[in-house]
């Protein structure tokens, strides 16, 4: 069963002004019916919406995502290998490159390895096929769970594979927001 929904659910979702418009409306409100405690009652949505605000500043715009996954797509093997080893640095990984089928990087975090394909980056739709080879990796490699990164998408069949798989997909926004403006060369 789906859980159930609430007010300050729907508002993370919304942009960060809508959570001041409820703020200040109810903080309106408030201050109509008992003044001494409408800044408590507008406080909570306020704080959602500086929430919102700072969670949205650090997203890619929509505007953006195309440009930088097609900086991506233009890039050669080399290139595009040190943009996204330099992203899982800056995000506090170790990185080890591989030299197995299956995969081409080995990312260390916090004694959990994880497994990092991303050589079919370029590739339109990717398939089922390197999953496969991907959640096999997994278990010989003993390793905690995989990324698969592609500029691309992924096909049904791929995304209904890695459902109870510990294997995460990553493109469009989430691969442009990886990657920053390092695949814009800045």
């Amino acid at each position: 069963m789906a859980q159930p929904r609430t007010l300050f659910s729907i508002l993370l979702e919304q942009p960060w002004w809508i959570s001041a418009l409820v703020g200040v409306g109810l903080f309106g409100i408030a201050q109509l019916a008992f003044p001494p405690v409408a800044p408590f009652v507008a406080l909570p949505f306020f704080a959602i919406a500086l929430y919102v605000f700072y969670r949205q500043l650090r997203t890619v715009s929509p505007g953006k995502v195309d440009e930088r996954l097609q900086a991506l797509r233009d890039m050669s093997w080399e290139q595009f290998s040190v943009v996204v080893t330099a992203a899982y640095r800056r995000n506090a990984y170790d990185v080890a490159p591989a030299n197995k089928p299956a995969f081409d990087f080995v990312l260390t975090k916090q004694g959990r390895t994880t497994l990092l394909q991303c050589r079919r980056w370029k590739v339109k739709q990717l398939g089922i096929g390197p999953l496969e080879e991907l959640a096999k990796a997994i278990a010989g490699e003993d390793a905690h769970n995989a990324i698969c990164i592609s500029a691309g998408d992924f096909t049904p069949q791929a995304r209904e594979f890695v459902a109870e798989k510990p294997i995460r997909l990553v493109q469009g926004i989430a691969l442009a927001a990886l990657v920053g403006n390092v695949a814009k060369g800045k």
